[in-house]
């Protein structure tokens, strides 16, 4: 049997990024490989953490994201690394000294020492291509899995008043524009995440109904989802946008951007709006609400989509690039 070690960030207090991906990916796989973990310790510095790193080596050693550096201190094994999105790289916010840094010791290192890299889009992959050269045959696209707890809730009856759920913030997320679609309208918006006091203020002074909720177990995500009426993603930018694929499995339509890897994902099952336009995303919101039958059919769509997200299917995936790298030189 295949052994394998998925190494990780520090232990962190959450289930809905990284580590929720892969703890699914790994149950999925249990009696197919042996995967052991390996979560940096905090309380190191990066150049110790990457030394002891060495020490957890199995067969085959995936860096599941956010610790690239790790790569460096496993030269000569058999190494995949996971690439969720290119968004700190490309902020334009950060100094070029900081860039720079993050360059070299996040993608340009340890890629040397990497035999394959999985990334979650083409969006991605292309990025990964663009910027570093990174040979496209030793690409493999990979999308994050729908986990089990996003199980499907048919939605009978529209809230009264509709209920339009936002997960994160963050400027790239693009509350502001959401809030400009919702001016002059019944529409109750239910924000995850911490808004900004700018976006809190324009709430007010426009006079939004709105609730803002944060440290959400995948639990409670879950029953925000089955209580919406409408997902709204429609951000600047998004390595993959998982919410599209958790808010379609559990049968609500998704409004998300016409751009990236939300293109990708969502073209032909979610509406896609301009993010910058909110009077796309205020139109899109009335055509859900105002007419049930559009509403399903749309619903419908985005199950199908789903669909080719599932866990299981995902995981399959995962385990064949195991297999290939096993069988390598």
């Amino acid at each position: 049997m295949l052994t394998v070690t998925h190494y990780y960030r520090e232990v962190r207090n959450t289930g809905l990024s990284i580590e929720g991906i892969f703890t699914t990916v790994k149950k999925d796989l249990d009696d197919q490989a042996v995967i052991s973990n390996y979560f940096c310790n905090p309380a190191k510095s990066r150049l110790q953490n990457t030394r002891e790193a060495k020490k957890y080596a199995s067969e085959i050693n995936h860096i599941t994201g956010d610790v690239n550096f790790l790569a460096m201190g496993l030269k000569g094994r058999k190494n995949i690394l996971t690439i969720h999105d290119f968004g700190y790289y490309e902020n334009p916010i950060h100094k070029w000294w900081k860039k720079a840094i993050y360059s070299l010791f996040w993608f340009r290192l340890p890629l040397k020492y990497i035999d394959i890299v999985t990334v979650v889009s083409e969006f991605t992959k292309e990025k990964l291509i663009k910027y570093f050269d990174f040979p496209e045959d030793r690409i493999r696209v990979i999308p994050d899995p729908v986990k089990p707890v996003f199980r499907y809730a048919k939605k009978e009856v529209l809230n009264k008043i509709p209920v339009v759920l936002m997960l994160g913030t963050g400027k790239h997320k693009n509350l502001d524009n959401l809030i400009e679609a919702a001016k002059g309208t019944n529409y109750h918006l239910e924000i995850v995440g911490w808004p900004a006091k700018d976006e809190l203020e324009k709430l007010k002074e426009y006079k939004i109904a709105h609730t803002v909720c944060n440290n959400l177990t995948e639990e409670q995500v879950w029953e925000r989802y089955v209580a919406c009426d409408v997902l709204y993603i429609a951000s600047h930018y998004e390595g993959f946008g998982m919410p599209i694929i958790e808010a379609q499995a559990v049968g609500r339509p998704v409004i998300t951007s016409n751009i990236g890897a939300m293109l990708e994902l969502g073209k032909n099952s979610a509406i896609l709006v301009d993010p910058l336009k909110p009077d796309e995303t205020r139109n899109a919101i009335a055509a859900l609400v105002s007419d049930k039958q559009y509403y399903d059919k749309v619903v419908a769509k985005g199950l199908e989509n789903a669909g080719k997200y599932e866990h299981h299917v995902v995981s399959a995936q995962y385990l064949e690039v195991y297999k290939e790298l096993a069988g390598g030189a």
